[in-house]
């Protein structure tokens, strides 16, 4: 029930202040507030009253005069004008009507009340916006206490002015849930209800909205749907499939059916940050694995031709990277490409050519103020009603500036990763009896001179940190050599590497969180590269002799092909030499690159030299790639070798001892024979004879 029949006063005060200074009716104590809840009709009518409803909150018990303050029949003349006013750097409210006297907070400190006006009150006597503010006073010449600073926009019917052209871009994009392809780290994809409330909206929102969305997403979601696995796990168990996410992408497909769609980039990358880093390649891998996937999980073709820069901003370097890779328009914030002529802010085509190394490319640019609108968080008391009532401000004052020529306005979130309330947004959105709902691609360069690029630091300083980078990038060599070997060239871990570059990272805490995701990457890269290796024999291979060969063997684990070679060294040069190959420095094999078929081996024979009389010696064999880069940690393997110098001194020894001894017996068998015969020996006489 409307508290105000004895509350009401009918002295209304024209004049170009208050009593008390402006310095003291911007404050207020840190209990007290009023919050309007209502203003109906959102755009006045000569002829129908103006009902303001809303709740003065602060101490129980506490006195309530409550004012309303407005322009006296002057409306505001700028966006700026309406800015200073709702930030109350300015007062454009010259009188003011004391609505309500003497009332009192209740128990729970709480007064809600609704005031019905006239347009003739507020003075109304030309189409407009007005500002107006609520305030509230604990007496009738006191200070107030707490203020509700809004608009009014006046348009009465038959109002001839030019409809202003609006166009909608809306992000659908997400953090990162996988490492490698198909294994997560976290598969909370839909439990804050953030992507449904996005879902939501965009079943509601007129068709000319254009969806910038983000393919890895779309991806986490193909494949939730179906078996997968959970990184956390020791023994990365399976997982069953998630019908909801599978429902989520149904819906998606569903929904953007008939806007316009644009890929970002796949994992929305900080692109900044990889040009300012070295990973330029990323980008354009992005660009093209964003429209690919994007193209095959929404059933249709995706373009990937404008790129939304994370915060609306980019630099020269990163605009060039961009136009390399196919980039034919940007997204950027209203503050990014300022016209040089700042009076020309308020009607300049919010679009303009920029020159590149590859041609040019067109900023559109989204406007702040009505960005921060559309992000508004309706969660806290009178947020919504105050952010319909300055959008309804804004666009009609962009109507007003430019009675002649329709304006034209880009509007987007400021926060990509947003959850908007799907009600208050799509409200938000519909037309206006001052605007027309345009698609983004119909925002033409305009004519007014602008500026260069705005890069501030502290959009450098937000960039994926430099450390960060360093780690992606050393993990991407490392992925890039794991490309080399396998005929197929078929990349790996691109869209893994593309993850981890993801803007979502950005700040210390999201890059901490990322460290377990690069180092389950980095396992899964390390367990492909291993897949070809050399083959460890179990005793140590022997070798006799003064030269000989020593046999290498490689196998090839992986499903497909490769073309590998090999270094060798010597661990011992001193005791086991390896004679160089042709081209190669000295002690140093390498191979020729041969081709290893899948689930096969492949030797090779190693010249080596025993020096000395030999010894256990280290052979290490490395990986090469056949643009000659390492591939995975080098091999050792142990050879036995006894020189030939050691094994010669002992048969020759052998041998003399041998020849030496057949001497000595020919000698003596010689002189036997010359030796004369010895007598017959005699008998003794007496001895007794036979007979």
């Amino acid at each position: 029930m409307r508290r105000l029949v004895s509350l009401l006063t009918a002295a209304w005060l024209v004049a170009p202040g208050l009593a008390y200074p402006a310095s003291a009716r911007a404050s207020a104590a840190a209990a007290d507030g009023v919050v309007l809840t209502e203003i109906t009709p959102e755009s006045p009518d000569p002829a129908a009253p103006i009902t303001i409803s809303g709740v003065v909150s602060g101490t129980p018990q506490a006195p309530v005069y409550v004012r309303v303050r407005y322009g006296s029949g002057t409306p505001l003349r700028s966006r700026a004008d309406m800015d200073a006013h709702a930030t109350g750097q300015a007062d454009f409210t010259n009188s003011y009507k004391t609505s309500i006297q003497g009332a009192q907070l209740d128990a729970t400190g709480k007064f809600p009340f609704t005031l019905d006006l006239a347009p003739g009150q507020l003075r109304l006597t030309q189409p407009g916006v007005y500002a107006l503010t609520i305030e509230v006073a604990h007496g009738l010449t006191e200070p107030p206490v707490a203020a509700a600073r809004t608009f009014l926009t006046y348009i009465p019917a038959g109002t001839q002015l030019s409809k202003t052209r609006v166009a909608v871009a809306l992000p659908m994009i997400g953090r990162q849930h996988q490492a490698d392809d198909g294994v997560f780290m976290d598969e909370d994809l839909l439990g804050d209800g953030r992507l449904a409330n996005v879902l939501k909206l965009a079943e509601t929102v007129d068709s000319n909205v254009t969806w910038f969305v983000d393919p890895a997403l779309l991806d986490d979601a193909q494949r939730l749907s179906q078996a997968h696995r959970d990184g956390n796990s020791g023994d990365r168990a399976n997982r069953t499939a998630d019908p909801n996410a599978g429902a989520w992408l149904n819906g998606v497909r569903t929904a953007l059916a008939d806007n316009p769609v644009i890929a970002t980039p796949y994992g929305d990358p900080d692109v900044a940050a990889l040009v300012h880093n070295g990973l330029d390649n990323a980008t354009g891998q992005a660009v093209a694995q964003g429209s690919a996937v994007a193209s095959q999980l929404l059933k249709r073709q995706i373009p990937a031709t404008t790129v939304w820069p994370t915060g609306g901003l980019i630099d020269r370097d990163g605009l060039d990277e961009l136009a390399v890779n196919g980039t034919r328009s940007v997204l950027l914030t209203g503050s990014a490409l300022p016209p040089v002529n700042p009076l020309d802010a308020a009607t300049a085509v919010p679009a303009a050519a920029l020159d590149t190394v590859k041609g040019q490319v067109t900023a559109q640019l989204a406007d702040p103020v009505l960005g921060q609108l559309l992000s508004t968080d309706t969660k806290a008391p009178g947020a919504a009603l105050a952010a319909r009532q300055r959008f309804l401000a804004e666009t009609a004052m962009l109507s007003l500036s430019q009675p002649n020529r329709a304006a034209s306005v880009i509007v987007a979130p400021t926060a990509r990763m947003w959850n908007p309330d799907p009600a208050f947004v799509a409200d938000l959105l519909k037309p206006l009896p001052w605007t027309r709902p345009i698609t983004l691609d119909s925002v033409k360069p305009g004519r007014t001179p602008r500026g260069d690029l705005v890069y501030p630091p502290q959009a450098r300083q937000a960039e994926l940190s430099k450390a960060y980078m360093t780690t992606v990038r050393k993990l991407a060599r490392k992925v890039e050599t794991a490309t080399k070997v396998p005929t197929s060239g078929a990349p790996v871990f691109e869209t893994a590497l593309l993850r981890l570059a993801s803007a979502s990272w950005r700040g210390q805490r999201a890059e901490k969180d990322a460290a377990a995701f690069i180092t389950k990457v980095e396992q899964a890269v390390d367990a492909r590269i291993a897949l070809v290796s050399v083959a460890r024999p179990d005793d140590p291979r022997s070798i006799a002799g003064e030269n000989g060969r020593i046999p290498v063997t490689v196998t090839n684990g992986m499903r497909e092909d490769v073309m590998i070679a090999i270094r060798v060294k010597s661990a011992q040069p001193a005791l086991l030499a390896v004679e160089a190959s042709q081209g190669a420095p000295e002690g140093v094999y390498e191979s020729e690159t041969v081709k290893v078929p899948q689930g096969k081996t492949q030797s090779f024979d190693v010249p080596v030299t025993v020096l000395g009389d030999g010894g256990q010696a280290t052979l290490n064999v490395q990986l090469l790639t056949p643009d000659d880069r390492v591939y995975g940690k080098a091999a050792k393997l142990t050879v036995s070798a006894t020189g030939y110098g050691g094994i010669a001194l002992v048969i020759v020894g052998a041998a003399v001892v041998i020849m030496m001894a057949a001497v000595v017996m020919r000698i003596l068998r010689r002189r036997s024979k010359k030796r004369p015969l010895l007598p017959t020996p005699v008998r003794e006489h007496g001895e007794p004879q036979e007979a």
